[in-house]
């Protein structure tokens, strides 16, 4: 039985001993030959029994009755019940009961019975209870004679010697799962101490910074030396060079105070005190997301929206030591596939759990693990291997923030957490200077910033940095030592702080209890800058009494199982509502038939274009159809007239993770089986399941790969109505998004090689490789900067190559043309005759409605089965055909 119980147990016992009244007959047998009382039992006898009918008479008349009535009645039945044995022994009064009843069956008056009957039983009430009153004081007066005979006297004890117990015994103050007796040591005197007005309950937070105004950069050489060696410490109370000492002799005192408490009992009372509980996890997978978007908030959203970054450029975040990965989640839930994340993380027990990421596309995030597999952030070369992986996905400029929210267990020793956590914390500021790119971020968690080697290592990180701060948010619980690092944009040229911090690193390694580092930053260096010094004393003295009263708090709660925090509910609404996070409930999203998903994502009247064939090109039809060659792109594609149905071009269906469908002729959806591709939920597309081979070094190797050629939503995001060229940026962003680092299980997503159609350079666009591959005729396409092992790696992907598909960019009546002038392109209504530059003060121009939708795209699309079929149409053929619109 949990302590909620054992108490609720307690307090209804508690309840049942003051309501029960003592039965009337025990006065009867203590007092016999009383008259007074025999007088009031004979005319109480007769009045209960005429009083029962009159009652059950009244109830069946009126619905309700007024609470006088209430009580009377309830007396009376008290009475009924204590003199049951004495009614049922006079048949007398049980025929006096029978008249009565005949009399109101016969219609008599009852309204003077009934005055007559309440005036009585009033007086006889306030007898009674006198008379109960008297015979306590009688009792009490014996007690008295008998004590005074064993020769007692006030303010000693009985017996020879008055050894006696002079205090009586003490009610059982037992709470919860206390044994009878337990006594915990200052958690009373704790919980007297706690004032209510001291604590500061808001939804909007303050947050202070501290500007870097160092205008040089640490140099390596200057700073090599700057550690110094010790014996490792293994106590906090002695470290007050950084705080007030009376604060932190407070808080470990008041830490203390729950060392003997039962876990059960102090998180009960810690979850009713805080006014900040009942946000718990909102809608995410944990407490991590919910702390990140407090934070995210309190900083003006710099993390999610950094400035200056461009609409096609995805946004890069690394998360390390955040298994299972709140943040990430967060963030994606925050940017969808427009964020790209890299995970670092120990394996197994403390890993990421992708499967649970909700809120946001778990597709686009990528954990690492090292060559080692096991994901130690310790670890030199993990930290390397992770530094080379974002440099290469983020082409050399590193990620746009960082998040660390590591941490471990500390049980029973919760004082020295901060001693215990100095190498995760060292680490974790290590791989920021690694991998963020400057004017980049980092937030990381912390606990107490009391020792010389914390206070360094922070200190470092602000020579780094614009501006830093020391943030707890309203998210991390007040009473524990939980806080937050944040560092606003970084510098350039911080890497002697890297190679020093890594230096340090491998000196922690070695776990030399003798020859420990104590210090990173020397105290004089500290202390000459003033304005840190004093940043970091006045964070430590504020952080510290809001813990201390959140330690008291939790100390008077568990003293009072009944108090509750009155703002929980309102503190809930108010902070979510001020982090831009829904206030709704985690569910596991519905897994959903694709034929339902179609229906959502499209509008029924626009599922005709699925069965719309394509034209095909011949040679009888080119001038018609390529008249405005300005108007259409090319992709060269592996579909062709007897290419299986798997492999040619059509719908994919990405409902999460591997659940992706392929459209079928007949209009059914089947599920791609074993082929390993992720699409982030509620993706459509048009693509084709195409085979690349790639040389190695020393043998082709043939892998699978998604081409997408057009897209209608990307991830819950409708593109379908966007220009065709921006349909495509979204594309590239999206695979770029999706790419995961070789070798891995997943098929390549990537976007369809586009050409402008131009009669000048269409057979020079469109090479046909016919050698060194086993594909009879191959499109030569350059690799990805993302697949190049260096700046070297020049060989090209080859893949099957069987059509040309055709897609038009301009809807009518509108074409595009190029000015003879000028030499910029502009569009013309032939309708209408107007024109518009598409282009204009390096801002779009291109009028809306001469834009082609997915749809209108889809429907006109045009395919040549070439050079498949090089008999009805070949590319001579073509060009020479092909007439361009005169030039103006």
């Amino acid at each position: 039985m949990d302590s909620s119980t054992d108490e609720d147990s307690v307090l209804s016992n508690e309840d049942i001993k003051l309501k029960t009244a003592d039965p009337f007959h025990n006065y009867s047998q203590d007092h016999p030959s009383d008259s007074h009382y025999s007088e009031i039992r004979t005319i109480m006898s007769a009045f209960d029994n005429d009083d029962n009918y009159l009652n059950h008479k009244k109830q069946s008349r009126h619905s309700s009755s007024s609470s006088d009535d209430n009580n009377d009645q309830q007396y009376s039945n008290s009475s009924n019940y204590e003199f049951k044995m004495n009614i049922s022994n006079q048949g007398e009064s049980m025929c006096k009961q029978r008249n009565k009843k005949r009399k109101l069956d016969s219609g008599d008056t009852i309204d003077s019975i009934e005055g007559e009957k309440r005036t009585q039983f009033l007086e006889l009430s306030n007898k009674m209870f006198a008379y109960k009153s008297k015979n306590n004081l009688s009792h009490t007066s014996k007690a008295q004679n008998m004590m005074e005979k064993m020769g007692y006297k006030p303010g000693k004890g009985l017996g020879k010697d008055d050894q006696g117990r002079v205090e009586p015994i003490e009610a059982i103050t037992q709470r919860g799962r206390r044994g009878f007796g337990h006594y915990i040591p200052g958690l009373k005197e704790a919980s007297l101490k706690w004032n209510p007005e001291e604590e500061e309950i808001k939804a909007i937070e303050d947050i202070e910074w501290l500007p870097n105004v160092h205008s040089h950069m640490l140099l390596r050489e200057s700073i090599m030396n700057w550690t110094k060696l010790g014996l490792k410490k293994l106590t906090i109370d002695d470290e007050t060079m950084f705080c007030n000492p009376e604060i932190l002799e407070q808080i470990i005192r008041s830490k203390t105070v729950f060392d003997k408490l039962d876990k059960v009992e102090l998180r009960k009372a810690r979850t009713r005190s805080n006014p900040y509980e009942t946000i718990r996890t909102a809608n995410f997978l944990n407490r991590a997301a919910v702390k990140m978007a407090n934070i995210n908030r309190a900083c003006n959203f710099m993390f999610t929206d950094p400035k200056g970054l461009h609409p096609n450029e995805l946004l890069y975040f690394a998360d390390v030591c955040a298994g299972p990965g709140g943040f990430s989640e967060y963030i994606l839930s925050r940017k969808k596939w427009h964020a790209k994340g890299f995970g670092f993380t120990l394996k197994n027990e403390n890993d990421f759990t992708l499967d649970e990421f909700f809120a946001g596309p778990c597709e686009t995030f990528h954990p690492f693990y090292g060559s080692k597999g096991n994901g130690d952030v310790f670890d030199p070369q993990n930290q390397e291997e992770f530094r080379s992986l974002i440099m290469k996905h983020t082409y050399g400029k590193g990620v746009h923030f960082m998040m660390s929210d590591g941490g471990f267990s500390v049980e029973g020793q919760e004082n020295i957490q901060e001693i215990l956590s100095k190498q995760l914390y060292l680490c974790q500021c290590l791989v920021a200077l690694m991998i963020v790119r400057p004017g980049g971020h980092f937030v990381t968690k912390l606990f107490d910033l009391f020792t010389p080697f914390s206070v360094g290592l922070i200190y470092l990180m602000y020579r780094c940095f614009e501006n830093i701060c020391i943030f707890k948010p309203n998210s991390s619980r007040p009473a524990n030592s939980e806080r937050y690092l944040i560092c606003k944009r970084k510098k350039f040229n911080t890497e002697a702080v890297m190679y020093y911090l890594s230096h340090v690193n491998h000196s922690l390694l070695t776990r030399d209890d003798n020859n420990d580092v104590i210090q990173l930053v020397p105290l004089d260096v500290l202390e000459a800058d003033k304005a840190f010094v004093t940043y970091l004393r006045s964070s430590n003295d504020a952080l510290g009494k809001k813990q201390i009263i959140g330690l008291l708090k939790i100390a008077a709660f568990c003293e009072a199982p009944m108090l509750t925090e009155p703002k929980q509910a309102d503190m809930r609404k108010e902070c979510l509502n001020y982090w831009n996070v829904p206030d709704k409930t985690r569910v596991r999203p519905q897994i959903v038939r694709p034929q339902d998903k179609i229906w959502e994502i499209l509008n029924s009247s626009e599922c005709y274009f699925f069965g719309t064939d394509a034209e095909k090109l011949k040679s009888d039809n080119v001038k018609s159809i390529l008249n405005q060659p300005y108007n259409w792109f090319y992709m060269p594609c592996g579909t062709g007239p007897y290419v299986e149905e798997d492999k040619a071009a059509t719908f994919y269906l990405g409902l999460g993770r591997r659940k992706v469908f392929r459209y079928m002729k007949g209009g059914k959806w089947e599920s791609i089986g074993d082929v390993q591709i992720e699409l982030p939920p509620d993706t459509l597309v048009y693509a084709e399941l195409v085979y690349e081979t790639k040389w190695t070094g020393k043998y082709f190797s043939k892998t699978r790969a998604l081409h997408i050629l057009d897209a209608y939503m990307l991830g819950g995001e409708d593109v379908s109505k966007r220009y065709l060229c921006n349909r495509y940026k979204s594309i590239k962003k999206f695979c770029d998004a999706l790419w995961k680092p070789v070798p891995n299980e997943y098929v390549c997503v990537r976007p369809k090689e586009r050409f402008m159609l131009n009669p000048m350079d269409i057979e020079k666009k469109l090479c046909i490789t016919q050698r060194r591959v086993k594909i009879p005729i191959a499109f030569e396409s350059q690799k990805s900067l993302l697949e190049r092992d260096d700046e070297n790696d020049t060989e090209p992907i080859y893949s099957a190559f069987n059509s040309v598909l055709f897609l038009s960019s301009i809807a009518e009546p509108w074409s595009r043309h190029i000015s003879k002038k000028t030499k910029q392109f502009y569009v013309c209504n032939q309708d209408t005759g107007r024109s518009e530059y598409e282009i204009r003060n390096g801002q779009n121009n291109r009028p809306p409605e001469a834009e082609a939708s997915f749809i209108q795209a889809f429907e006109k699309r045009v395919i040549w089965h070439w050079p498949s079929d090089n008999a009805s149409l070949n590319m001579n053929n073509l060009v020479a055909i092909m007439n361009p619109s005169q030039n103006v």
